[in-house]
């Protein structure tokens, strides 16, 4: 799909698949230096076949030829018998990455390469053997949205691979934490260094949110195999923004985790056998590939706009959105000043004040950039209107994931039957809530949904939830249950992390 100029911009494509009515073959080019193929994986080296993404191109004696946009065309690109690339397509390899240097990604390009007409992948556009274009689905928009659709599976991938990512980075850090000491009192055993509030600042918090994000994954892998058992559009719309928002969200997260772990580590984390370089490496590129952050987030926003529409126009709303149906008069009306200064232990960790708190965010942020899109539409078109509000956008979207996340993070805690795992995935739960809270008070304050007092209380509890924490880190990295040889840094095993260390570079 990705050429040297478009990525993100798949519409944008310049590829070109010509119908040939004497011969029934479409005819595959590359117009300029711009379409070249780029990033294709396996290309370079193994790939003998494609699934190329070009304008389907269908002759007429009327008004010239007609662009009937992107489609997905088969198209061989080496020999079956010698592996040498075959006529007309031309293969180089892309370099060497930044990670994941195991994946061949080439460049190709098309002159003149002739494919059967059958080649076209055809569930949602097809050309009769008479040059005839026709498709199940209305309009051009709705064609090009269905076969980008088909991509979501790869988003659902990503999010749960990245965490998969953070959960091993944040095992490593956390046991060498509790292995490492530095300093300590007069006369006294040196301290371990996760006992230090400022590396349980760094840590702890990230060891909550590889909880959430793993019940959120679990739940949107839930959702995409219903999405392909059931084809229900609501479904299927569902797990598209869901997607796009959690592979968005976590991959983002991630890649700055990997960062703050290999600093907690202090010169070990820099050891390249101690794993943070490459895994940081080689996730690197989750936050670009399968849709670039930014432009998915943008996504999110989108949708979460048209599902505002449909509240005031009565509609239906999808399940991930529902919360808005109810709540938008609920968290914009005038706050309570008794509910905004409360600040004792039992009522910040009530699920209900957490939620209403990410709820209120959600719905005060989407409200105001629908007001603002309105005004500004008006005075320089949508274009430019939504550019001017893109920040806003951006933080709408994430607000709207991290009240997903921590609504799947407390049905979880719900659903926990056994009393100490309940009682640890509570604490996780609360401690991932009144980060994001904290993380983010400005807003709460500029709105006085939280005043002074109620601040001060929230950050003093989140310090007692990371201590809290940190008494049963050992455990909650355990219950990943990822095996040595799988982890494979020395310093992040579960015993004799010194001694490998100093046999792997020969003592």
């Amino acid at each position: 799909m990705t050429e040297l100029h478009h990525g993100s911009n798949v519409q944008g494509l310049q590829t070109t698949a010509t119908f040939d009515r004497d011969t029934d073959e479409f005819v595959i080019n590359t117009p300029n230096e711009g379409a070249t193929k780029w990033w294709i994986g396996n290309a370079a080296v193994h790939g003998k076949f494609a699934t190329v993404f070009a304008r389907l191109i269908l002759p007429s004696s009327s008004s010239g030829n007609a662009d009937m946009g992107v489609h997905a065309f088969i198209v061989p690109l080496r020999s079956m018998q010698t592996h040498a690339p075959l006529p007309g397509v031309e293969i180089r390899d892309c370099g060497y990455k930044v990670g994941l240097n195991g994946v061949d990604n080439g460049a190709l390009r098309f002159h003149n390469v002739r494919i059967p007409r059958d080649n076209l992948l055809n569930k949602f556009g097809d050309v009769s053997r008479e040059g005839v274009y026709s498709s199940p689905l209305p309009t051009p928009n709705k064609r090009f949205a269905a076969t980008l659709g088909e991509l979501v599976g790869g988003r659902v991938g990503l999010a749960a691979g990245s965490v998969g990512v953070l959960k091993a980075a944040a095992t490593i850090a956390i046991r060498y934490s509790l292995l490492r000491q530095q300093f300590g009192p007069p006369n006294k055993p040196e301290t371990v260094i996760l006992d230090y509030q400022s590396q349980q600042g760094r840590l702890i918090p990230m060891l909550a949110s590889s909880y959430a994000f793993h019940f959120a994954t679990e739940y949107l892998v839930d959702r995409y195999v219903e999405m392909k058992r059931t084809r229900d559009d609501e479904v299927i719309a569902d797990v598209h923004a869901l997607s796009a928002g959690l592979k968005s969200y976590v991959t983002a997260y991630t890649a700055k985790s990997l960062s703050i772990c290999r600093e907690a580590c202090g010169g070990h984390g820099y050891a390249a056998v101690n794993r943070f370089g490459s895994l940081r490496n080689d996730h690197d590129i989750f936050q670009t590939f399968e849709g670039d952050n930014t432009v998915l987030l943008q996504q999110v926003a989108a949708d979460l706009l048209k599902q505002f529409k449909k509240k005031f126009e009565g509609g239906a709303l999808t399940v991930t959105w529902k919360y808005l149906r109810d709540s938008m008069g609920t968290y914009l009306s005038q706050t309570n000043p008794v509910v905004t200064h409360r600040d004792g232990e039992g009522h910040l960790r009530d699920p209900n004040f957490q939620l209403d708190a990410f709820r209120y965010r959600t719905a005060r942020l989407l409200q105001t950039a629908a007001l603002r899109l309105r005004k500004l539409t008006k005075q320089h078109g949508s274009f430019e209107a939504w550019n001017y509000c893109l920040n806003h956008l951006l933080t709408l979207a994430e607000s709207h994931i991290e009240t997903v996340i921590l609504e799947k993070f407390i049905e979880a805690v719900h659903r926990c039957e056994d009393k100490t795992g309940k009682s640890h995935l509570k604490l996780l739960c609360d401690l991932y809530a009144l980060d994001r809270i904290w993380n983010d008070i400005g807003t709460y304050r500029n709105q006085d949904y939280v005043a002074p007092n109620k601040a001060k209380a929230i950050h003093r509890l989140v310090e007692q939830l990371c201590h809290e924490v940190r008494l049963v880190a050992t455990e909650l990295v355990d219950a990943f249950k990822i095996p040595d040889y799988i982890l494979r840094a020395p310093i992040g095993l579960k015993s004799k992390q010194y001694s490998e260390y100093s046999q792997i570079i020969g003592f």
